[in-house]
């Protein structure tokens, strides 16, 4: 739940953590001895104190393993009924009650939110024309703004689902039209639940127990935090692997509170693979399985297949296969979740450590070892590329849906896709790094080499905007004077934000040696230097807040939605630069007559200038009084 706070960030920086870390596997397991010793050297390099794994075919749970430790102080190992918190693998069962209901007849998926939970504040200026429906919810598509950092800190075991919402509706805005784009949403799960227990009459919890739980044979699976599940629970931990986290009693608890172990979703990967059954006993139709496994709002769904995101459930392509599932992140604990229906066979990774890192490894290592059991179908045939496609999209482009909307003026920029035209096909990189091809499967359809579904949507142009999906996200075309003026501003500021900051001790110095020569009023190089410094706090704030994320190693802390010295320090920093950014202004323009050293009064300037440019980009992004807990 917690890895998307930033979530384009969430969504670009972790799935390129991902990448990165299956990149540097080495070794290809074959057997599982192999396997459990290549996963327990991964425990040990990334500080991860224990896993759980569950490798099942459609009829048998093939390995159940715990390994290392759930409590590292009680020297308790892990085993395969410990149980372990999902984090986001909790939206799928979410999913399955809802398309219970919707085989019951008793609610379809097209239907409103409006019309099943009128109690649940949201705003939608499109409703009238385009109004958010429960599909919506599902795939992210609904507009909705993520969940504020306040309601990630929200930490109430007794809180109800109704006053949860209420808790968070501020964020609860869409900011286009529902279906346009997609913005991973944490609160649409819960305004679902709601809509659930009002179709259904029950509460979602005894539902879910009663219709999904009891017939998958997830014995200890459950939102409560009980004292049962206290003594099986694993504890989670920070990345020194010693100190652990307390309990986080997610407000949300449909969204990211279920709790489970290996042998349990070992159980739930084998009810996927029997296309909605267990055992002979069919709980969802294998109709509403492949639904859920396919995403149906975006305008890249008119298109043809492409890697997308269903009913909770998405696509993971991995070379030429693509598994289906989720994976779920909370503050010390890690899923992974993953499976084939058509090749049989699926895997569960569960970890007591927010490391991004130890969970790829390991699911990669997991897949490398079921790779030669895998027959690999023929990657689709490239077709030709328009000349015309070829001049139109190829250019810079900015992403369009960030998670968090107060992040979006960090985003557009720090996620920057190019499209440079090749013999057949386009190259995509970010910022010009990690570039990679991508070939046509039709011509607006395009996927990597080794890849066997597209994940690179050339979309049709809206209102006269060029637009792409790559995966999930959606990103506009801009020109390239505005990309490169962009990244000559950021270069600038940069430089001079530095130069201010290791020159400020010499010229302190030299002042009070009264070596300084005609050196002018001291506000013309104090204030610059100052809206510098601030500039250069709100961003080690900002970095520190989400240190762990940005790097793609681990889950920060869900404090950063709370009143605290960090965050306090950020909103201070987020005030006090524009403030010295203007007054920086007013200092030089009213200097300017002033005898002093040319050099340094035109140094003042420019940076008094850059620092007031930098704040007017501050105001127009939201980033000015910047209330994290808020």
């Amino acid at each position: 739940m917690k890895k998307r706070l930033l979530l384009s960030a969430w969504l670009l920086v972790c799935s390129s953590a991902l990448r990165v870390a299956a990149a540097e596997t080495n070794s290809e397991p074959h057997s599982i001895p192999a396997l459990q010793s290549a996963i327990e050297s991964v425990l040990k390099e990334t500080t991860t104190p224990g896993a759980a794994i569950a490798i099942v075919t459609s009829n048998k749970l093939d390995w159940l393993a715990g390994l290392g430790k759930a409590d590292v102080a009680a020297n308790q190992p892990v085993t395969p009924d410990t149980l372990f918190r999902l984090g986001s693998v909790s939206k799928g069962f979410v999913a399955l009650a809802a398309l219970q209901l919707q085989e019951a007849g008793k609610l379809k998926l097209t239907d409103t939110v409006r019309q099943w939970a009128p109690d649940v504040a949201f705003v939608n200026p499109w409703e009238a024309t385009d109004p958010v429906r429960l599909v919506h919810l599902m795939e992210h598509t609904s507009g909705f703004d993520d969940m504020h950092l306040r309601e990630y800190a929200l930490d109430d075991p007794t809180i109800t689902l109704t006053d949860a919402l209420a808790f968070g509706a501020s964020s609860r805005v869409c900011r286009w039209p529902p279906g346009e784009r997609m913005a991973y949403c944490n609160s649409g799960p819960a305004v679902l639940a709601a809509v659930i227990e009002n179709a259904s009459g029950e509460r979602f919890e005894a539902y879910v127990q009663k219709h999904i739980f009891n017939t998958l044979q997830m014995e200890s699976a459950s939102y409560a935090y009980t004292p049962e599940a206290q003594r099986r629970l694993a504890k989670l931990y920070r990345p020194d692997g010693v100190t652990p986290y307390p309990y986080w009693n997610v407000g949300l608890r449909p969204t990211a509170g279920l709790n489970a172990s290996a042998r349990d979703l070992g159980h739930y990967l084998q009810f996927y693979l029997q296309r909605g059954s267990l055992d002979g006993t069919q709980i969802l139709s294998a109709a509403s399985i492949e639904r859920m496994e396919r995403g149906g709002t975006l305008p890249s769904a008119k298109l043809g297949r492409m890697v997308e995101y269903g009913l909770f459930n998405y696509d993971i392509p991995y070379g030429p296969f693509v598994f289906h599932g989720h994976n779920g992140a909370v503050m010390g604990g890690i899923t992974e979740m993953g499976y084939l229906p058509e090749q049989g066979c699926g895997y569960v990774v569960l970890i007591n450590s927010g490391s991004f890192i130890a969970a790829s490894k390991i699911a990669d290592q997991i897949r490398e070892y079921l790779r030669p059991k895998l027959t690999a179908s023929p990657l689709p045939p490239v077709v030709p590329v328009p000349a015309e496609f070829k001049r139109h999209y190829a250019g810079h482009y900015q992403c369009i849906s960030p998670v968090m909307q107060w992040s979006q003026g960090i985003v557009r920029w720090l996620g920057d896709r190019t499209l440079t035209v090749t013999t057949n096909g386009f190259f995509i990189s970010i910022h010009g790094f990690r570039q990679h091809r991508v070939l046509p499967v039709t011509e607006r359809l395009y996927r990597g080499e080794d890849e066997s579904l597209p994940a690179i949507a050339l979309l049709p142009d809206t209102d006269g905007h060029t637009l792409i999906q790559c995966r999930m996200g959606t990103f506009e075309r801009i020109p390239a004077v505005e990309y490169w003026a962009q990244l000559a501003g950021i270069a600038l500021v940069f430089t001079l934000v530095v130069s201010s900051l290791v020159m400020a001790p010499i010229w302190i110095v030299r002042r009070w040696l009264g070596k300084s020569c005609n050196p002018g009023p001291l506000s013309v190089r104090f204030l610059p230097l100052v809206s510098a410094a601030l500039l250069a706090a709100f961003t080690v704030l900002l970095v520190s807040g989400f240190r762990g994320l940005l790097t793609g190693k681990y889950i920060d802390d869900v404090s950063v939605g709370t009143p605290n010295l960090l965050t306090v320090s950020l909103w201070l920093a987020s005030l006090g630069f524009p403030l010295a950014a203007a007054a920086s202004l007013y200092v030089v323009w009213r200097e300017r007559h002033t005898p002093m050293k040319r050099l340094v009064y035109w140094y003042s300037v420019l940076v008094a200038l850059t620092m007031a440019a930098a704040a007017v980009y501050h105001g127009w992004w939201g980033l000015i009084g910047l209330r994290l807990w808020a």
